[in-house]
């Protein structure tokens, strides 16, 4: 299975003696260009600094900042264009310490977008500083060769508690003045954690077959088992962290929808809370810093068992914010199928009070979000670009509307709406029943079974939410499951697109 490290980048840093056997430094180069190649297939990213390139006596290169270039510039035909090559240089180096072939390589890589180059001031143009710009933009690091450099490089992105892959092929380094990644292994070997913070343990019980000095795999296959361990190591960590979001689904359908959404594989394992709640982690990028979710389902349906559950994985996973995805009937003069609303107050209609007479008086229960919350609302809403980057949404999932239903009318394109949503215990297929709702509220339009239980426990922990419907029937004898599968991936392109552009995660 291809490894996955979209929006990582990584950094190989080191470099090699002049003295270095011939074989050593061929190898070198050849694991790093395996390397290169491994991570553009997993949609990952590189960060070099260019600037010359010191050479042996034999004309073999001491650095590998230009094999990578050479190696991303001979692939990038394969790869769509997404600034997956981070350089980082300075005006005097590109004038005085390249040849006008190497600026025109670079300047290539940038106008195919495949390249973003970083600038380091002239006057500024120190070791440590030229590690500050790598480190900034580095999310990983594998070591090779070099000297007090690539420890300097280390303990930067250590602080950062950021993977470093050390090895062990005797280099040397260019500069003769530490051990480099011989003694970032060495210290690797005592303290695992410290160069993988989460799985350090479970790395450092494979270093001994990830050996470049006495090869057990070939160059390519090595290099592929490197990138899986940063992978896993990701994983691991996003795992750990308390996340930012729980996303809770009901029906399996809403499920399979969140996942999609979300970008979560079948092939995905998934986690256990406490009380054996499965769920799955995701993290999806937002402006202002990544965002980490966790993707549950209620397991069935009913306010009761919506409200336990959350209950549980609140106390648990201690998430900011809670947003329930899914279907809902929709009132048929109000609604058309595969719309879909997100909750302006959620009203919870089977409260009453037993009259003398028999009669029963609704006495209902209507919490709302609280402020920060319908100001992010607010906002969302009267964002200009909302329809447009739905449709994007929907196109890259390959997401499409049927243009009709036996049922009753449907949107003809992906929207959204603020809605007042009535919640209870019925499964309702009375047109009569639906409208009669909203005689406790006015502005009732949609009907489910789990909003009320969901809102009321996050309501006790004090943890904002929200929930968000896509319209599946009319509450009639239409009802069937027809639509729940379009109305629930409806209802997860909305999810992701509110907490990329709505959320302000106050």
């Amino acid at each position: 299975m291809m490894a996955n490290l979209e929006n990582e980048f990584i950094l190989i840093a080191g470099s090699i003696s002049k003295k270095t056997e011939k074989v050593f430094v061929d190898r070198a180069h050849d694991f790093t260009r395996a390397l290169t190649k491994s991570i553009l297939d997993s949609n990952g990213g590189l960060v070099v600094y260019l600037a010359g390139e010191p050479l042996n006596e034999n004309g073999d290169p001491l650095t590998f900042d230009w094999t990578v270039v050479y190696e991303v510039e001979k692939l990038s035909a394969n790869y769509a264009p997404v600034r997956q090559l981070k350089i980082v240089t300075s005006d005097l180096a590109m004038q005085t310490k390249m040849t006008a072939e190497k600026r025109k390589l670079i300047r290539q890589l940038q106008a195919q977008k495949f390249a973003e180059v970083i600038y380091v001031e002239d006057d500024l143009v120190t070791g440590g500083n030229i590690g500050d710009e790598q480190v900034e933009v580095a999310t990983a690091m594998i070591a090779l060769g070099g000297g007090k450099g690539v420890s300097d490089r280390a303990r930067k992105m250590t602080k950062r508690r950021l993977p470093i892959l050390p090895f062990d092929l005797q280099l040397g380094g260019f500069c003769d003045d530490g051990q480099g990644a011989l003694g970032l292994r060495a210290n690797f070997l005592r303290d695992p954690l410290s160069m993988f913070p989460v799985t350090g343990e479970q790395v450092k019980r494979e270093l001994d077959v990830l050996s470049l000095q006495e090869l057990i795999f070939e160059l390519d296959e090595l290099a592929e088992r490197s990138i899986r361990i940063f992978q896993t190591e990701r994983e691991a960590e996003q795992a750990s962290r308390t996340p930012d979001v729980l996303i809770l689904t009901a029906l399996s359908v809403e499920l399979a929808a969140a996942r999609l959404a979300f970008g979560i594989k079948d092939e995905t394992p998934h986690r256990r809370s406490a009380n054996s709640i499965h769920f799955w982690t995701k993290i999806i990028e937002k402006t202002g810093g990544p965002i980490s979710c966790a993707v549950a389902s209620l397991g069935s349906a009913g306010n009761v068992n919506a409200a336990s559950i959350t209950t549980q994985l609140l106390s648990e996973l201690k998430p900011k914010m809670v947003l329930m995805m899914g279907i809902a009937a929709g009132m048929r003069t109000k609604m058309e199928l595969g719309e879909v609303v997100i909750s302006e107050r959620v009203i919870y209609y089977e409260g009453a009070a037993a009259l003398s007479d028999g009669n029963l008086a609704a006495r209902p229960e209507m919490p709302k979000p609280g402020v920060s919350t319908l100001q992010d609302l607010s906002t969302y809403f009267s964002g200009g670009l909302l329809p447009a980057r739905l449709q994007e949404r929907a196109i890259t999932l390959g997401f499409t509307m049927p243009s009709e239903s036996p049922a009753g009318e449907v949107t003809s394109r992906l929207t959204v709406s603020p809605a007042t949503i009535a919640s209870g215990e019925k499964l309702i297929r009375d047109p009569e029943l639906l409208a009669g709702l909203r005689l406790q509220h006015d502005k009732v339009c949609v009907a489910e079974m789990e909003a009320y239980g969901v809102v009321d426990a996050c309501d006790k922990q004090n943890v904002p939410a929200l929930v968000i419907r896509g319209i599946s029937d009319f509450g009639d004898s239409s009802k069937d499951s027809t639509f729940h599968k379009v109305a629930s991936e409806a209802a997860a392109i909305v999810a992701i697109d509110y907490l990329t552009h709505g959320w302000s995660r106050t």
